[in-house]
């Protein structure tokens, strides 16, 4: 078994390919088509051109030609069954109407078939072009039937955008002005001074967003004299003062005489409610002199309760326990001749939904004046916008950050607190009760910031 090759040469492809079907039959194959100066050394100089064909049929050993198998569609127009009997003679030409109008006909007849297999039905048809006066009797015309409905298939369209309103222009200009910011920093010599951009990579280091970084930092280097700017200890003072901008804080829980005042601790397990509830009842009761009552909803935990007992038992305060919305609105009631009344919530995580409802219920029953959202200082922040996303069904009034002692980048502190718009309220900065525990000023955060905590701890005022 071997291969042959032919080249068959004129004027268009067609003409070649007719030649070589004439010639070689329906197993030839097509292996090069190319165009060939055509008329010898004339053609050559005049420019007319031809097309080459090169075509390879199969020689067996002992003589006869081996035809390959054909596909359908070959053998739809090869076969002289299923051609017209104006075009027995020849292949119909490529490209040429009457060849489109078959291959139309022939996947139409595909479609019906493959529609009427997975049965369905349409109301609307579709009809075949009528094809011109002299034109081949298209295969599926003949005979008597009716040609089948075929499905029409319409390109998706896709909905018009809506249009953009003065709030999306605004949103969408914010994000391009912070993200030049964000460049001019990270790129020097693009708008921010050499000199500047140690600063802002500080900044990150302390856990500070790229946006709130940049945005620091070129609001401290576009105020003021420049040239004092660049010594690094006035930048960085400048930094401290562009931070407490931006940070709001309560203070602490601000109590008014003959008026009672009833906090609430949310946040997730293990974040520390327990504790620094201990740590304000034992504040308020002892140094303030307060009359405090403490409440406690979280049940969940195997000797929550008998740890909050002992502390109250040693400041000598009275402990009520709640399950129900019911019992906190009773527990809330027999405490109504109280300064200060504190309700421990039960933890739990922020993404399961049942749990969320029921310490809702049980917040919602105490009508507290402040809801302090308890969140730990050594949790990313990306960690903490999911935490402060799922618990604002709570309606925090105000930020309370643990575990301060647990790390030593704090820029996560300052950008939540700008992000979600609340004020901070405390910072627990250990586990003594009831030393580890201070109200937070936005010099802390700026301190703590720009400096680090290397030196935190306890209630000092280093920090004021």
């Amino acid at each position: 078994m071997r291969q042959r090759f032919h080249k068959f040469r004129a004027g268009t492809l067609d003409e070649a390919y007719l030649a070589m079907r004439e010639k070689l039959g329906d197993e030839a194959i097509v292996v090069r088509t190319a165009t060939v100066p055509h008329g010898g050394w004339f053609g050559r100089v005049i420019g007319q051109k031809a097309v080459e064909v090169t075509a390879s049929v199969t020689i067996e050993d002992d003589g006869p030609v081996r035809a390959r198998p054909m596909s359908p569609v070959e053998k739809k127009y090869t076969s002289g069954a299923s051609r017209p009997a104006a075009a027995t003679a020849r292949v119909t030409t490529l490209g040429s109407d009457a060849h489109m109008r078959e291959t139309v006909d022939f996947f139409r007849k595909v479609v019906t078939q493959a529609q009427q297999r997975a049965g369905v039905a349409s109301k609307d048809k579709v009809r075949a072009p009528s094809a011109p006066t002299g034109a081949p009797t298209p295969p599926m015309a003949r005979g008597n039937a009716a040609p089948a409905a075929v499905i029409q298939f319409e390109p998706q369209r896709r909905a018009a955008p809506a249009p953009l309103t003065a709030d999306d222009i605004r949103k969408d200009l914010t994000e391009m002005r912070e993200m030049l910011g964000i460049l001019s920093a990270e790129m020097p010599g693009a708008g921010l001074s050499q000199e500047f951009v140690p600063h802002y990579q500080m900044l990150l280091k302390q856990g500070v967003s790229r946006k709130r970084a940049a945005s620091l930092v070129a609001a401290a280097a576009g105020r003021g004299d420049l040239r004092a700017f660049r010594d690094p200890r006035i930048f960085r003072e400048r930094l401290k003062m562009e931070i407490r901008r931006h940070v709001n804080v309560t203070g602490g829980i601000a109590l008014e005489a003959g008026k009672r005042k009833v906090v609430a601790l949310v946040g997730a397990t293990g974040v520390g409610k327990t504790t620094n509830l201990a740590k304000l009842a034992a504040l308020y009761a002892v140094q303030e002199h307060a009359r405090v009552g403490v409440i406690t909803a979280d049940t969940y935990r195997v000797a929550t309760t008998d740890q909050l007992q002992v502390y109250a038992n040693i400041i000598d305060l009275e402990m009520k326990i709640v399950h129900q919305a019911v019992e906190m609105r009773a527990a809330v009631k027999a405490f109504a001749d109280r300064d200060l009344v504190l309700i421990d919530t039960a933890g739990g995580s922020p993404f399961n939904r049942d749990q969320m409802t029921d310490v809702r219920a049980l917040v919602e029953a105490a009508e507290p004046d402040e809801v302090h959202l308890l969140a730990s200082a050594n949790v990313a922040l990306e960690d903490l916008r999911e935490v402060v996303t799922h618990f604002s069904l709570l309606k925090p009034s105000a930020l309370f950050f643990t575990k301060l002692d647990e790390t030593r980048r704090y820029g996560q502190l300052f950008c939540l607190a700008a992000e979600a718009g609340l004020p901070l309220s405390y910072f627990s900065v250990g586990q003594n009760v009831p030393d580890d525990i201070l109200p937070v000023s936005a010099g802390t955060v700026a301190k703590l910031v720009v400096d680090g905590g290397d030196d935190l701890g306890g209630t000092s005022t280093k920090y004021s």
